[in-house]
């Protein structure tokens, strides 16, 4: 089979699956996107290219702003860690401004794709969603914890997969006039072995389309389930309450954030052809 060609750039652009749960820092993480969207369309006009991406690192630095003092306000444990990984991505889009001077207008687009893609994108997943779970209760992440149709890929086997992944998690989290050990150790054994199912099924038709990074995204899979053995081995030493927050955060954030980051991007570049 001949192997197919990809595109070479690929800009995410907002979507409601990437929303943290906080109104306000939902509307600048769009405005952020919007933003790279204009950079993005300067095909031919590398002044224009440089000043509306001046114009995001600007937008970055009073988002940014924001959201530390923010996370400041509530006492959120991990607020040091979470600046110096803004001062990283401030440093990268800098650093972007500099080869400007020296590269192509398609050089550039390609770096501001390849940042809003990854930098971007993977902090709002996996970074800030941490803070918007860390500050709800355990009866409100367990009340809005559920599959949300902008969750999908767009693949109706892979999205019936992720579906049943969510239904199994939501099962372990309802022991009510159960015996509770029993119970979480019967459906936690189900997730993990529908995980490795899933898993061998997505990589089996990752191979069919020749999908150009399926080493990459197999390592991602390796690193999930390794994630799922750990915490399947603390589980003894949990209390139900930690329990219950660890396993949301496991999907809602580490599982969401690989669906909606990894496996979006096999249907696109997919259907690009």
């Amino acid at each position: 089979m001949k192997r197919r060609k990809y595109l070479n750039t690929y800009l995410a652009t907002w979507d409601s699956a990437y929303s943290i749960g906080h109104e306000k820092v939902d509307q600048e993480h769009k405005k952020l996107f919007e933003i790279a969207s204009k950079a993005y369309k300067c095909q031919n006009n590398k002044a224009e290219l440089m000043s509306i991406i001046k114009e995001l690192i600007k937008y970055t630095k009073f988002h940014f702003s924001n959201e530390e003092n923010y996370m400041e306000s509530i006492g959120y444990k991990n607020v040091e860690e979470h600046k110096s990984i803004h001062k990283e991505i401030v440093n990268k889009l800098n650093q972007l401004i500099k080869k400007l001077k020296t590269s192509s207008i398609e050089e550039n687009i390609k770096e501001l794709s390849d940042f809003i893609n990854t930098n971007l994108l993977q902090h709002i997943l996996l970074v800030d969603k941490k803070v918007h779970h860390t500050m709800k209760s355990r009866e409100d992440l367990k009340k809005h914890f559920a599959w949300k149709n902008s969750y999908e890929v767009k693949n109706e086997k892979i999205d019936n997969e992720h579906k049943e992944l969510f239904k199994l998690a939501i099962e372990a989290l309802n022991y009510h006039d159960k015996d509770i050990k029993k119970h979480i150790k019967i459906t936690i054994n189900k997730l993990y072995e529908y995980m490795k199912y899933h898993f061998e099924n997505e990589e089996k038709y990752m191979a069919s389309i020749e999908y150009p990074h399926l080493k990459e995204h197999i390592a991602q899979h390796k690193k999930i389930i390794n994630e799922m053995n750990s915490f399947i081995k603390s589980i003894p030493l949990l209390t139900l309450i930690d329990f219950e927050r660890k396993l949301i955060e496991y999907i809602d954030i580490w599982l969401i954030g690989h669906i909606i980051y990894e496996d979006r991007k096999i249907v696109n570049e997919n259907n690009s052809y």
